[in-house]
């Protein structure tokens, strides 16, 4: 099987005899338009007016047959035909290699919270190969800077050598490949690509662990490359020796270079941010916004870029030219949620996360011990603290908890989220929602 296309084909004929019904088949099968596949997600267009039913009715076994044939779960989305080419520009290859040219080195604010990674990574772009610095192994948590300083290296290694074969993907993309590889026996093609690159980059290495023919595949490929002199750059959400399920022969290796962390921005270096945004996009950004921006958003740096966006956006909209601290607030109301309080915030979450979770928000807030309220609850807290910053005892005051309790459900969330993408997408949406 060479292609996706194929994959469905295959599909289509096991739906022919999971539905028997040749009538039903014509009607709201046939229709799907397979336009691409990316991490968990398979996207068809259809009219329209179909998509109600076919969500309602057999998303569930589409989903099913693509699962089994590519041997983990994934989700089926629908969207009017009339954004197909749209959909088409966004993700024409599943596997693409395409990286942005708007992170760079230059437009990278160095701290002391990622002064050693930024330094790190512009040896390793500058002279590739070198022991002491292979892998680079980048860790931290989502939004601190790790996937703008792998763009960051591309660009300096392809201006430093513009026929350098430079390879960059993500872990799941990395999976999803070798397994249409295999399935289509043709893994040479694989290891072609990917054992004789100049340099490899991948983010999000630790979603490989428990992924036994990844994991296989990867220790080959990291072996071949290092021992050629190439350059391999890896980021994870932990270090090495907290990845969970990932074999000791891969964990060693991704230690035998140099490890670096990058910890959430102080004060001024998210003004520095701020600033450089603002004057990436030509805004008079006064001292007191930027201040406001830095005390509000603390621990993400792509929401401060977004936030100057919105702000950008607003004042361009309105004919502003300097914005105040006033307009920033209404520019931002979707993004902030630090005016509301604290006690507003907290149910809001309760709500988002009861609303995910399929329980009620009476339950979460009980004492029953269901697994389903159970792990509903525990997110709540865990996302309660990832908004609100507030301590173990007060998040445990909500739930009549204790602050032990609190802690575990913490080291269970965060557990589930390293070790599982599907998981760690849920909570991040129900992060995304409740921030607007």
């Amino acid at each position: 099987m060479n292609s996706f296309e194929e994959m469905w084909e295959k599909i289509c004929d096991e739906l022919k005899t999971e539905l028997d019904n040749e009538v039903a088949f014509e009607i709201w099968i046939k229709p799907l338009k397979l336009v691409f596949v990316d991490g968990e997600n398979v996207t068809f267009t259809c009219p329209k007016w179909k998509i109600e039913m076919i969500n309602k009715k057999y998303c569930p076994v589409i989903s099913k047959l693509w699962s089994k044939n590519l041997g983990f779960d994934i989700n089926i989305c629908l969207i009017e035909e009339t954004q197909k080419e749209e959909s088409k520009e966004k993700s024409s290859d599943s596997f693409s290699n395409v990286t942005s040219q708007e992170y760079t080195f230059d437009n990278f604010i160095v701290g002391g919270s990622n002064n050693m990674a930024f330094s790190a990574s512009k040896r390793v772009a500058n002279t590739p190969g070198l022991v002491a610095f292979n892998p680079l192994f980048i860790y931290g948590n989502s939004g601190l800077g790790k996937t703008h300083l792998l763009n960051a290296i591309i660009q300096k290694m392809k201006e430093n050598n513009s026929n350098a074969n430079i390879l960059y993907t993500t872990s799941e993309d990395f999976t999803n490949e070798l397994i249409i590889c295999i399935d289509s026996k043709n893994t040479d093609a694989f290891h072609n690509k990917y054992r004789n690159c100049d340099a490899l980059l991948i983010d999000d290495i630790q979603f490989i662990a428990g992924k036994e023919r990844t994991e296989e595949e990867f220790f080959h490929t990291f072996n071949t490359l290092v021992k050629d002199g190439k350059q391999i750059v890896l980021t994870s959400d932990k270090k090495p020796n907290e990845i969970s399920k990932i074999e000791e022969r891969l964990r060693t290796r991704f230690e035998s270079g140099l490890i670096c962390d990058i910890q959430p921005p102080d004060f001024e270096t998210r003004v520095a941010i701020v600033k450089n945004k603002a004057e990436y996009f030509n805004l008079e950004m006064p001292s007191d916004v930027s201040f406001f921006i830095a005390e509000n958003i603390k621990s993400n740096i792509r929401q401060l870029g977004s936030a100057v966006k919105g702000i950008y956006a607003y004042c361009d909209i309105n004919g502003i030219k300097t914005p105040t601290i006033e307009i920033a607030k209404e520019a931002l109301k979707d993004i902030l949620i630090t005016s509301l309080p604290v006690s507003v915030i907290n149910d809001n979450i309760i709500e988002k996360v009861a609303e995910t979770f399929g329980v009620t928000e009476e339950q979460i807030k009980s004492e029953k011990r269901d697994s389903n309220i159970n792990e509903a609850r525990q997110a709540a807290m865990y996302v309660i603290h990832e908004i609100t910053g507030q301590s173990q005892q007060a998040i445990g005051a909500i739930f009549g908890r204790n602050h032990s309790t609190v802690n575990n459900s913490f080291k269970n969330v965060q557990k589930k989220i390293n070790s599982d993408i599907k998981y760690k997408n849920l909570i991040g949406d129900i992060i995304k929602n409740v921030n607007g």
